[in-house]
């Protein structure tokens, strides 16, 4: 664990070991009032500009993960207004978890269609017509950015058609770069280290700039170009390593997926009308 990640492995460590029933006003809301240095520096990234990606160094995707960690495991305490989700133990409102994540400068956005940037599928509604499009039905948690970065997507029911999406396919399927879901298998870079090492793990950054979509920016393979290096330790045909790498999951591909390394792979897309291309 680097020092500029003990912050937010102290608040990390605070939530695991609460045991109130106020979470928001005993832990959360007197954190975020002293993280003035924390405040300040999302700030300034939120406004970096690049060509067109912004740099970030290795100590900002360090912050941003330890960040990213607090909020996996807020989301696992979330009282969610789905019934059917698990929700014993839940320990904060989502007003509540809004407020905190708000008050350290991030925006909460509400996109109208559906797109892997912006939406994280929990659950599946299948449609009947075999070639329905993937809509939104219903949100679980609010999804958030800073800057024109994707930090953490929305928690999403969705409808659609079995040729756009597999019920059992995407709601099962490892997710890649997470940490932890409620209900759901979950691996990032930090699996296999120690409990201080795992946190030197950097942060998957997604970026919306203008019309195009960037996901996984720091990856070294880039799958826009058409072809790239063979992905290691994996068969994967072209079009389902670009499935993975935008929704952190398989969504259709019915293949073994949890043991799987597409953190190289990267790939953008333009946006035309509201939708991807």
């Amino acid at each position: 664990m680097h020092i500029c990640q003990v912050p937010y492995r102290e608040l990390f460590d605070s939530i695991l070991s609460y045991q109130g029933t106020n979470l928001y006003s005993d832990i959360l809301h007197p954190w975020s009032a002293n993280a003035m240095s924390i405040k300040a520096w999302l700030s300034n990234f939120s406004i970096r500009r690049g060509s067109p990606i912004p740099e970030a160094s290795i100590e900002d995707l360090w912050q941003l993960y330890a960040l990213s960690r607090v909020n996996d495991l807020l989301l696992l305490r979330l009282r969610c207004g789905d019934t059917e989700i698990d929700t014993s133990g839940a320990e904060i409102t989502s007003r509540n978890y809004l407020n905190f994540m708000r008050s350290l400068g991030f925006k909460v956005v509400t996109p109208t269609e559906f797109s892997p940037f912006y939406h994280e599928i929990v659950k599946v509604i299948q449609d009947e017509q075999q070639h329905t499009e993937i809509t939104v039905a219903s949100t679980l948690w609010d999804c958030l950015m800073i800057g024109n970065m994707m930090f953490s997507r929305a928690g999403t029911c969705v409808t659609g058609g079995i040729a756009n999406i597999k019920k059992l396919i995407a709601e099962e399927s490892t997710l890649y770069w997470t940490y932890s879901r409620k209900n759901r298998r979950c691996q990032d870079l930090s699996y296999g280290w120690g409990s201080n090492s795992q946190w030197r793990t950097s942060f998957r950054r997604d970026h919306k700039i203008d019309d195009v979509i960037y996901y996984n920016v720091d990856g070294k393979n880039d799958l826009s170009l058409g072809q790239c290096e063979k992905a290691e330790s994996d068969d994967l045909e072209f079009q389902e390593r670009i499935e993975l790498v935008k929704h952190r999951c398989f969504i259709t591909v019915d293949k073994p997926h949890d043991d799987l390394f597409p953190y190289n792979d990267r790939y953008c897309e333009a946006i035309q009308r509201g939708c991807i291309k």
